[in-house]
């Protein structure tokens, strides 16, 4: 080994303890791997010897020097966002990540059986579960063996005991209502997501929240279901357009792919936007930016709902729930009433 490839001599655990704002016993135990040491004090320490030019791979780690990553599919462009914020916070701790596609595999989007004996035989520290959740067996064996999971995103009500990260849908679906609200707005209908769906109760009763707050009526005939789809938001746009006696001034979409679709839909009927009716998404994908005009939309943290995962995964006291903010993106599809 080069002079210039030898790592500097081990700082003092006194020093490190003091820039890390912790106590020397903690850093002892996380130089040692102890599984008592949360992720977030690890990379507490980390940090402070990646500035004194001391690898962070010579950190040891906790059980098993990797995570395993199951995704509901590989073409989501969402759960791909995730898993960079996973990789990016694994990098930083030195910790390898092992990813599964639950795509084609099963009929219910859940883990196979077969995937459980083959983390077991890598010795893996935990699972995240990006938009899929563990069957109650499954769930079973993970506590049997003392094996953490979290799943990021749930598509439907997680196990009991299992910790979920989350964005902020509610307040996210809030700030968008408001949004319009403060344009001037007061005829708001949405189109919601799948029923059931965690993300799309919460953002359904973010705008119902937003309507009772601003005075005006929450009222059923204003909502439609579009199943985060673009081609149903569509049919329920005409739907809504037709059944209503005065078309709506605004409408917000619980995704950007079915923003797309309300935006279509007005089209046909000659509604142009913003000029007409403004419209808001949700998700700030790369769809929203191809809608003419571009969409006004909720921005979700996608990398750091991955990093926020593999933290809480890693962590000796995780919470339930860990729920990050989310930002109200304004473009050209909102406008003020006419």
């Amino acid at each position: 080994m080069t002079a210039e490839s030898t790592p500097p001599p081990l700082p003092k655990l006194a020093v490190i303890a003091r820039e890390a704002g912790v106590s020397v016993a903690t850093v002892s135990k996380a130089l040692n791997g102890r599984s008592d040491v949360s992720a977030h004090t690890r990379r507490l320490v980390a940090d402070v010897l990646e500035r004194r030019g001391y690898p962070r791979q010579r950190l040891k780690q906790r059980r098993g020097s990797l995570v395993d990553v199951m995704l509901q599919g590989l073409d989501s462009p969402y759960a791909l966002a995730v898993l960079g914020g996973v990789e990016d916070a694994a990098w930083r701790l030195g910790i390898d990540v092992v990813v599964s596609s639950v795509t084609g595999r099963t009929k219910n989007g859940r883990p196979p059986a077969a995937w459980l004996d083959r983390m077991s035989a890598r010795d893996s520290a935990g699972i995240l579960l990006v938009r899929t959740a563990p069957t109650a067996s499954q769930r079973s064996w993970l506590t049997d063996r003392g094996i953490p999971a979290v799943i990021v995103d749930p598509r439907r009500e997680p196990p009991p005991g299992v910790p979920v990260v989350v964005s902020a849908n509610q307040a996210g679906a809030r700030s968008a209502v408001e949004h319009l609200v403060g344009l001037g707005h007061r005829r708001i209908a949405v189109v919601t997501g799948r029923p059931g769906v965690p993300c799309a109760v919460e953002r359904l009763a973010g705008y119902r929240e937003a309507m009772a707050g601003a005075g005006l009526p929450v009222d059923p005939r204003w909502e439609v279901c579009g199943n985060f789809r673009g081609e149903e938001a569509l049919r329920a746009t005409r739907e809504l357009l037709d059944r209503l006696p005065d078309p709506p001034t605004a409408v917000f979409a619980c995704s950007d792919a079915m923003a797309a679709g309300v935006c279509q839909a007005l089209a046909e009927r000659g509604h142009r936007v913003p000029e007409d009716v403004s419209v808001v998404g949700f998700d700030d994908s790369v769809a929203g930016t191809h809608v003419t005009p571009p969409l006004t939309t909720v921005r979700q943290p996608w990398n750091g709902l991955g990093a926020a995962a593999l933290t809480a995964l890693l962590s000796a006291d995780a919470p339930a729930r860990v729920e990050l903010p989310t930002t109200l993106v304004v473009r050209a599809s909102t406008a003020a009433p006419r």
